[in-house]
């Protein structure tokens, strides 16, 4: 049986999240395009893909899986999971995951980066690798990868995986992500299938402060700089902007994604950003001396926290709650949403709201926002230690059905989620949990939708993860931005190229966050921006760095 869920755009998701019924009984995958499949919730709007529910027994993946078998998962150890099971296949997601699919699965997790890269050395390696980020934690990314013999490509088992076919067959962006520039499927990939899922993290301002002193929400640098000082002479606040060093890096210069901070300068990002197909380096532009003169003014003025270069998430989330801040950098839930969840008790008057990106002059559109690319480079992949390749591409395939979308974004009807209405809603299990699990924990009991398992993000799960209406507002504001004009999408620089492009931007990365510092601090002078700066970084072949992403940008293009 066929069901459709009617799609409603963005703004009206956030309003309602409403989309209507979808079955959740599917037990065999398809092959089928997506649009004739069941669609997750704003997919119609956007031009996402979505997961199929027809049957596929002509390609004889049907689950359970009649002949089962065991397959051997291992992923990166994460607290979420471990802080209430042994492993991920302790939990109740993993339980009804081995029913759904008729597999036995077994589940290692290696302690961070250092643990994986022992599992990587050993030679010795699980049937799976899941949630992974190839592109940035292994060293030569998944091309090299493939070439060390880690990772098996899926070429030759998409017939095995009809449903993350479709998702390719529906997606050109999608399919182009997942592919080397010699053509091999690295895997199942992580993707947000939605806009509303793509960007998290941004300015945050005290709106109870606002509201006290009467001032409006700013839009420029000159308006936050004259709220800092409102802030400070009448609020106390002793360090009025405190945020991170990672805060600063990743959300508000851009170094993992668009800013928050760099559009009134004429700068979409400090990182790579292309624009009309030609390729840019944020730190190689003269408009980044501009952001510095801004961030340094306030760092003269006293109105930015001394200490952003050391201190630690925990101190910059005490400035914001305890009145000793009133701007942060931070992101829609665990910023946004987890102040207004602290402090609901402690002080029932505090208020925060997400604002910006920061223009040049008000009523302005922001050239960029923090906005990730839909697969963001975290892969469950076969490794070249399975003996069954076949069984785990059809494990791997699961995800990208219907059944397999509502588990993994939803979890267990009538334990985690029930059918409203059509759409599927967390339980109080997860909204309030009976535990004192905050939501993130009882979802990764659960569901992987918080994580970078491979599979279709939803978004009515950032929409029920988002509870406040302060945080709805806030998305609205932070993706108001052109952000899709600059955003690099997942390039691979060639291999014959890859160890040059690693060597060279390992030492301009290193160079640019030491003297990101020393100018905003005042421990290197502004005036020697355009001569010794820039003259060092040509010097570091920072030219043949954009060159190299400009060839992969090209070849992604071509693909």
């Amino acid at each position: 049986m066929k069901s459709e869920k009617a799609l409603a755009p963005l703004l009206a998701l956030l309003a309602a999240a409403s989309l209507t019924a979808c079955s959740s009984g599917g037990s065999a995958s398809s092959a089928a395009p997506s649009s004739s499949a069941a669609a997750p919730a704003s997919s119609a709007a956007a031009g996402e893909s979505a997961p199929s529910e027809a049957p596929a027994e002509a390609q004889g993946v049907v689950y359970p899986i009649p002949e089962g078998g065991k397959l051997t998962i291992a992923m990166t150890e994460e607290a979420q999971v471990t802080a209430n099971a042994a492993t991920l296949g302790d939990t109740p997601f993993a339980e009804e995951l081995m029913k759904q699919t008729g597999l036995t699965l077994e589940y290692k997790h290696p302690a961070g980066k250092d643990g994986m890269n022992l599992l990587f050395a050993s030679g010795d390696y699980p049937d799976i690798i899941a949630c992974y980020p190839f592109f940035t934690d292994y060293a030569g990314g998944p091309v090299k990868a493939i070439k060390d013999n880690v990772i098996v490509p899926v070429n030759d088992l998409m017939q095995f995986m009809p449903d993350l076919q479709a998702v390719f067959d529906g997606n050109e962006l999608y399919r182009k992500s997942c592919v080397t520039p010699t053509g091999e499927i690295i895997g199942a990939p992580m993707i947000r299938n939605g806009d509303e899922l793509l960007t998290s993290a941004g300015l945050i301002i005290r709106q109870d402060w606002l509201d006290d002193l009467g001032l409006e929400t700013p839009e420029t640098p000159e308006e936050v700089t004259a709220v800092l000082r409102e802030f400070r002479e009448k609020k106390g606040a002793t360090v009025p902007f405190s945020f991170t060093l990672t805060q600063l890096r990743s959300f508000g210069l851009g170094t993992t994604g668009g800013s928050c901070l760099t559009s009134p300068f004429g700068l979409p990002t400090v990182g790579f950003y292309q624009h009309d197909g030609k390729v840019y380096n944020g730190f190689y532009q003269a408009e980044y001396k501009g952001v510095l003169e801004w961030l340094h003014s306030l760092y003269e003025e006293g109105l930015l926290d001394p200490n952003f270069a050391t201190i630690e998430d925990s101190v910059q989330s005490s400035n914001i709650m305890n009145g000793q801040s009133g701007i942060t950098i931070g992101r829609l839930n665990g910023g946004v949403g987890g102040y207004l969840q602290t402090m609901a008790e402690k002080d029932p008057t505090f208020n925060v709201i997400g604002f910006g990106p920061l223009v040049a002059q008000k009523g302005d559109v922001p050239m960029t926002t923090h906005y990730s690319n839909p697969v963001n480079g975290y892969f469950n992949v076969i490794t070249s230690s399975c003996k069954d390749q076949e069984l785990a591409a059809k494990f791997l395939n699961y995800p990208y059905t219907e059944a397999g979308h509502l588990l993994y974004n939803f979890g267990v009807e009538g334990v985690s989620y029930t059918m409203e209405n059509g759409t599927p809603t967390y339980t109080e299990l997860i909204t309030k949990n009976p535990d004192g699990l905050n939501m993130q924990y009882a979802l990764a009991q659960y569901t992987r939708s918080w994580s970078g398992d491979g599979m279709l993000q939803d978004p009515l799960y950032i929409i029920q993860y988002s509870p406040f209406p302060q945080q709805k507002e806030t998305l609205k504001r932070w993706t108001n931005s052109t952000a899709k004009e600059y955003k690099m999408p997942l390039v691979s620089v060639a291999d014959e190229f890859a160890n040059e492009y690693s060597a060279l931007i390992s030492d301009i990365n290193t160079y640019t966050d030491e003297m990101t510092i020393r100018f905003i601090t005042g421990q290197e002078s502004l005036d020697n921006f355009d001569s010794a700066y820039m003259a060092t970084l040509q010097s570091m072949n920072i030219e043949r760095a954009i060159e190299l992403q400009q060839m992969a940008l090209d070849e992604f293009n071509a693909r």
